[in-house]
């Protein structure tokens, strides 16, 4: 087994040892299928490729998050296996799958050229499956019996197996779980940046200042006395660690305090860190503003659609529903003043549907806003694939939740997590007015 792997990924020893088990043994029978599941960030998907790299496995990932369609998901992966690359020149796959029929086919037809015996597949955010065709995920699950071929598939996913409600006869995979890290492991992962943060302050100050492991230790120690309650995302913790350790360091650079004066760098610090952790998960640079009491300016780049689609699920989020005639309908009739509307004038901030926090809200009711809101004829576009690709990228930013599984008969459920001031910001960046489509703002 590879000691450098297990010393690069911490607390991962006993996840390492079950890949190897299974992967390592090339003179033994390839197993048919593997279900790697956990929380986001747990480290599945890296140490299943560095695992297969390190013992040479024929291999290849697909991420599903870019397959929003199985015709996509079977010609990506025919074009991993073969090596067929896609380009402005040859845009056409390496070969056309409209089901799983073709693709079993075209697979055994691959193998006549590629032996593909002892291959793994691995397909990452494998819940996607659930949202495709129910057959697919028992036919990869016996992909080796279908076709003939000592294929291995594994799957990623951040759910339990329980959750997929196979109706094909689907057959039990081997499950590894990989279970979200505590507080003193990601003090101990994060603790391997150091040298990445002395370079970075390098960087930004121009300026080189010495400190230990104990140092920076104690200022992880200070961020997850902050942070570890409402986020457990490595990734996350990571990227804010590293920009909120530049303001830990500035005292230090500008001579106020020394190294060891811990107390007066955590009287600095820790307003810094609560302002951050109001932006968690929207990737802003907060260190840019000089002073830690101002808003940080959002500078998150979003395609012109997907800043439509925010804008109607912030819409969706903190307006009623039986208020979205009144706001969306250019012909709704006439509506007689009622007492409490009159009230809504005098309603105090507290009681604001943007103070309270949003409400989940169905689909189709954000597609209705969305067009809605689109009033410009040049760039109405239909429902199509585009729309779907824009929601999906927009929950991987944690700009949108899923917060209903998609087993629900009235349709999966969506919630907003934007604050006001950053829908301002990019309602301002369509020219789009937010406040007039807002029931707490639409009587003004």
């Amino acid at each position: 087994m590879d000691s450098n792997l297990i010393k690069s990924m911490p607390h991962r020893r006993t996840q390492i040892e079950h890949l190897y088990n299974l992967f390592a043994h090339k003179n033994e029978p390839q197993i048919e299928s593997v279900y790697i599941y956990g929380g986001p960030s747990s480290g599945k998907t890296v140490v299943v490729q560095r695992v297969l790299e390190i013992l040479e496995v024929n291999h290849a990932v697909i991420n599903l998050i870019e397959c929003y369609s199985s015709r996509i998901l079977f010609e990506s992966i025919l074009n991993k296996i073969s090596g067929h690359k896609l380009n402005p020149l040859n845009p056409t796959p390496y070969a056309r799958c409209d089901n799983m029929m073709d693709f079993l086919y075209n697979i055994e037809k691959l193998n006549e050229v590629k032996k593909l015996d002892g291959f793994v597949l691995v397909l990452d955010s494998a819940e996607e499956l659930r949202n495709m065709e129910f057959n697919l995920l028992p036919c990869f699950l016996r992909l080796r019996e279908l076709t003939g071929i000592s294929i291995c598939v594994v799957l990623i996913s951040e759910l339990v197996f329980e959750k997929f409600y196979t109706k094909g006869g689907g057959i039990e995979p081997i499950k590894i779980h990989f279970p979200q890290y505590n507080k003193i492991e990601l003090l101990e992962i994060l603790s391997l940046d150091i040298d990445y943060c002395r370079n970075m302050i390098l960087e930004h100050f121009n300026k080189f200042i010495e400190f230990d492991l104990d140092f920076y230790k104690n200022y992880l120690n200070l961020f997850l006395s902050v942070f570890y309650r409402s986020c457990r995302d490595l990734s996350e913790l990571r990227y804010m660690s590293r920009i909120n350790f530049i303001k830990y360091c500035e005292p230090v650079i500008n001579n106020e305090h020394t190294i060891e004066d811990s107390m007066a760098l955590w009287r600095h610090i820790s307003p810094i860190l609560k302002s951050s952790l109001e932006v968690l998960y929207l990737r802003l640079d907060t260190t840019k503003s000089a002073n830690i009491k101002e808003k940080p300016n959002p500078t998150l780049e979003l395609p012109f659609y997907a800043k439509y689609i925010l804008i109607a699920a912030y819409l969706a989020s903190y307006n009623p529903a039986k208020d979205d005639k009144r706001l969306f309908m250019k012909h709704h009739g006439k509506q007689k003043k009622k007492l409490k509307d009159i009230k809504l004038k005098s309603k105090v901030s507290e009681q604001l549907n943007t103070q309270l926090g949003p409400k989940p809200f169905v689909f189709d009711r954000l597609l209705a806003i969305f067009y809605s809101i689109l009033d410009d004829k040049d760039n109405k576009m239909g429902f199509n694939n585009n729309v779907l690709v824009q929601i999906s990228s927009l929950i991987e930013l944690r700009l949108l939740s899923l917060v209903s599984d998609s087993c629900f008969l009235d349709g999966q459920k969506y919630k907003c997590n934007v604050n006001f001031e950053f829908i301002q910001f990019v309602s301002k960046s369509v020219g789009f007015e937010i406040k007039k489509y807002l029931s707490d703002f639409s009587h003004i």
